[in-house]
């Protein structure tokens, strides 16, 4: 099993400057959606100077990035911290990929896995838009739903 970070750098890529992502967000990092989270004071004043940002800053923002997600995740999810890792790992990519707005978007979805119905869970998110975004990532967070 891959690590979580592993996991996201491999769903996410590694970017030292700003690209539109599939959906069109500016972005840069792995994933920091520009549009929607502006950059550290000082993040945002060495890419305005250099117009790329380090590796270090990379980790910086990818670390905030991962806590968001985590926290969100124990928020949404009753008993999230109970969960198997490869559960948490698919849930917290999920929340990574799609924003908090969004995965609270999915109530079925998200009281199936609040009930334990990982099955029900899994066919949710198959049914979805987010499915057919991105759908080699999301084949692997369902099966990791599915079968935890």
């Amino acid at each position: 099993m891959n690590t979580l970070k592993e996991m996201l750098i491999r769903h996410e890529g590694w970017k030292n400057k700003p690209y539109r992502c599939p959906a069109g967000h500016k972005t840069i990092g792995v994933g920091w959606n520009l549009d929607a989270n502006p950059l550290p004071e000082n993040i945002a004043a060495f890419l305005k100077l250099n117009g790329y940002i380090t590796d270090e800053m990379i980790n910086r923002l990818f670390d905030i990035s991962i806590e968001a997600a985590t926290n969100n995740c124990r928020d949404i999810y009753i008993g999230f911290d109970s969960f198997s890792e490869p559960r948490r790992f698919a849930l917290i990519d999920f929340v990574f990929n799609v924003g908090v707005g969004t995965a609270l978007k999915f109530k079925r979805t998200n009281a199936a896995i609040n009930s334990g119905r990982w099955d029900d869970a899994a066919v949710g998110l198959m049914d979805s838009l987010y499915y057919k975004q991105v759908p080699n990532r999301a084949a692997e967070i369902v099966e990791m739903i599915r079968h935890g």
